[in-house]
């Protein structure tokens, strides 16, 4: 009984331990997997920024357009070196827990070996059969005779089962050396690829100066460019205010005084969806990446002063289509100097707005839905950049349209 209970207690523990081990493979494996998805993604945009590039270079006079784009390009080559070094210490971290297994096992089957050895030594002794034949009619009585019958028995069945061990921890072994071997090819290779990008990275960071010298020598026209279009923001934002303002009190009157911005019902259900689907708006263009955030941050060249945005501006392709990010209501289309057409979209308590547009799909009045194309971006062939500037707007607040907008 009591034997009985042991044996139980091991196998339950054997198979707590198995399932450890296989829950610990089946994490190890999301984990590499996550890291070469992410690696992948930064090889993605590397490739798209350089489509980008490609057309911007065309044009010999440099312009903050290709900085942008430059910088972005650092931006997604230093984000693929730290997944690549993210992968190497993963990879590291696998070879030195397979060498301690590889020791482990080699340790195993040396004991085996030696338990074995001694196995076998007392086999031969006994493999004359009438030395067992004399071992059996040595017994006392039947009881003993019985027994020693039942130990020659079980003492072969152990010989086979510790030669079958034996064979199992060495095939374990072989597999764990050829795991170690394959995770040690792979590390020299990502070790390679760190040393390729960080050639392109230091390529890149030289071409950027370079760029950033030749802009501060015409520091005079990037002034009068940047006041022009912190002239342009600012009369934007007082439009943006009056309609706001307008539409609360056109909402108000139509619906009694009913709540801050006169919502009906509807209207209500679609703003409080809206407010439910912070950080998984769609991007109001198919492609492009933030070029430049929102609220107040340095000037790419210009030292000691500050520029403020109110969205957030998308550098995307060239005659890209701009899409409304929600359901909701054209309240407004305006043609302004420096952001070309733009578009107001009301959803709900919420306003979407949508500048620098070369041409409109929509009409004020006109009901869109999530992903309607609205427009077509405008292209600057100046700069050669092809940029949408997005804000979004909770009422009388703006709000920064990143942390709305859905995030790979």
């Amino acid at each position: 009984m009591g034997i009985s209970k042991i044996t139980k207690g091991k196998i339950f523990y054997l198979v707590i331990g198995l399932l450890f081990l296989f829950s610990v493979d089946a994490l190890s494996q999301n984990n590499i997997s996550t890291l070469k998805k992410r690696k992948e993604q930064n090889a993605k945009d590397i490739a798209y920024t350089n489509t980008l590039l490609t057309n911007t270079l065309k044009n010999k006079n440099v312009s903050l357009g290709q900085l942008n784009l430059l910088n972005q390009r650092i931006k997604a080559r230093q984000a693929l070196i730290q997944s690549i070094e993210n992968e190497i210490s993963y990879m590291g971290s696998q070879i030195s827990k397979t060498n301690a297994d590889v020791k482990g096992l080699e340790e195993d089957l040396k004991k085996l070996k030696q338990q074995y050895a001694k196995v076998v030594q007392y086999a031969y002794k006994q493999r004359n059969s009438h030395e067992k034949l004399m071992f059996l009619l040595s017994s006392k009585d039947f009881n003993q005779a019985y027994k020693r019958y039942k130990y020659l028995q079980q003492f072969s069945e152990y010989t086979r089962k510790q030669g079958k061990m034996i064979a199992v921890k060495k095939d374990t072994l072989d597999a764990t050396l050829l795991h170690l071997k394959a995770a040690k090819n792979e590390k020299v290779i990502l070790l390679s690829e760190k040393t390729k990008e960080n050639t392109s990275l230091a390529q890149e960071k030289s071409q950027q100066s370079e760029i950033v010298s030749k802009l501060k020598q015409r520091e005079r026209q990037l002034r009068d460019d940047l006041n022009k279009q912190q002239r342009y923001t600012r009369k934007l934002e007082n439009e943006i205010q009056k309609i706001i303002e307008n539409q609360a009190k056109l909402a108000s009157k139509k619906n009694n005084g009913g709540g801050k911005y006169g919502l009906t019902p509807e209207e209500k259900i679609l703003s409080d969806s809206f407010d439910k689907n912070k950080g998984k708006l769609p991007w109001p263009t198919k492609t492009g990446f933030i070029s430049e955030k929102f609220g107040q941050h340095k000037h790419a060249v210009l030292k000691h002063v500050n520029v403020r945005n109110d969205g957030v501006n998308i550098t995307t392709d060239t005659k890209a289509e701009c899409r409304s990010i929600f359901k909701g209501e054209v309240t407004h289309i305006l043609s302004m100097p420096g952001l070309n057409n733009v578009i107001i979209i009301r959803h709900g308590e919420f306003f979407s707005v949508y500048s620098n547009l070369s041409t409109v799909a929509v009409k004020k009045g006109d009901t869109v839905t999530s992903k309607e194309k609205i427009g077509v971006v405008y292209t600057d062939q100046a700069q050669s950049q092809t940029v949408l500037k997005f804000q979004l707007w909770k009422g009388s607040t703006k709000l920064d349209p990143s942390l709305w907008l859905y995030r790979n």
